[in-house]
């Protein structure tokens, strides 16, 4: 039995981010439609700073594959990036191993492709300012998203650091070709922005609704437990609300679950799954000053198609371990 081994490097050289949206465009309309098997994630706390061991098991139908995804979560982690972990990728007509993928860059990538799909399906078509809060792996990545899908001219970076911010600004300043620009609170940075992406580990709200302003987007990323969230109640209420699946959403997201809990709103709050709106079955954005947003848990039918892609692309280029 051979068993591939796909690297980080190798995910990098062969699945680009306006690849990796198309792909999740494709896999979130077969979510909704029923064509994958997706088990709630096993949560395993590990001690009380908050590490945590998950297991994320899965099977998508037009993907021919099976697997898991196991992670480890430390966000104390400061030399080591706080999300690490492997991907099992069986083949779903024998059961045979077929590779072991790195986790970290699967996430990353297929993580921000998705909000690029949610904000290319969703934002306002003249949408040209952008605001990243956070500055770690994926502001990088959710700013290579937003570019590949809306022609940005000026970009807003926010973290709790304001020398890793104006890092940030400076290292991607050249190679994006715009504007990029730190800012030292959150507030300065939602307020003219049309897309706003959270990717914060904060487990309370790092954005306020009333800064969001007629017509902007919203992804929420960086949260995803039922007690944390990074925006707050009011930012909920004033969107048109999407999710990827939305019996997860109801489970697991903090921005949902906790305004429901204060009875702020309820679960028809939510307009839909984002797969629903790519098959033409609901629609995104209906008016020009219409707050919308997209709620990312994350699910393992991206994980898998997206490594089952790199797997198919390596078998031509010779990237493997």
């Amino acid at each position: 039995m051979t068993l591939d081994i796909l690297t980080g490097e190798a995910i990098r050289n062969c699945v680009s981010m306006q690849a990796c949206i198309d792909l999740m465009a494709e896999t979130m309309c077969g979510v909704s439609r029923g064509e994958a098997r997706l088990p709630p994630r096993s949560v395993v706390a590990l001690d009380e700073a908050g590490n945590l061991l998950l297991d994320m098991p899965g099977a998508v139908e037009r993907t021919n594959v099976f697997g898991s995804k196991l992670l480890s979560y430390f966000p104390a982690n400061a030399a080591l990036p706080m999300i690490q972990g492997v991907i099992v990728l069986f083949e779903a007509g024998t059961g045979r191993p077929l590779a072991v993928v790195d986790a970290v860059s699967v996430t990353a990538l297929r993580t921000a492709a998705a909000s690029g799909l949610a904000t290319r399906l969703l934002a306002r078509e003249d949408a040209r300012t952008a605001a990243i809060l956070g500055t770690g792996v994926q502001a990088e990545h959710h700013l290579r998203a937003m570019l590949a899908v809306r022609p940005l001219e000026r970009v807003i970076v926010w973290g709790r650091s304001p020398e890793k911010a104006q890092a940030f600004a400076e290292r991607h300043r050249v190679s994006a070709g715009i504007e990029i620009v730190a800012v030292p609170d959150a507030r300065s940075a939602v307020e003219p922005a049309d897309i706003v992406c959270t990717v914060t580990a904060s487990p309370t709200p790092v954005l306020e609704g009333r800064w969001l302003k007629p017509g902007a987007h919203l992804n929420l990323v960086g949260a995803f437990t039922p007690a944390t969230r990074e925006a707050d109640t009011e930012a909920i209420r004033r969107s048109r609300l999407f999710v990827e699946i939305r019996k997860f959403a109801l489970l697991e997201a903090g921005e949902i679950l906790i305004p429901i809990g204060e009875g702020a709103l309820t679960a028809a709050h939510i307009a839909g799954e984002i797969g629903e709106v790519v098959a033409g079955e609901l629609a995104g954005r209906t008016r020009p000053d219409e707050i919308t947003a997209y709620k990312s848990l994350g699910n393992v039918a991206q994980d898998l198609a997206t490594a089952a892609y790199a797997h198919r692309q390596v078998g031509t280029r010779g990237d493997r371990a």
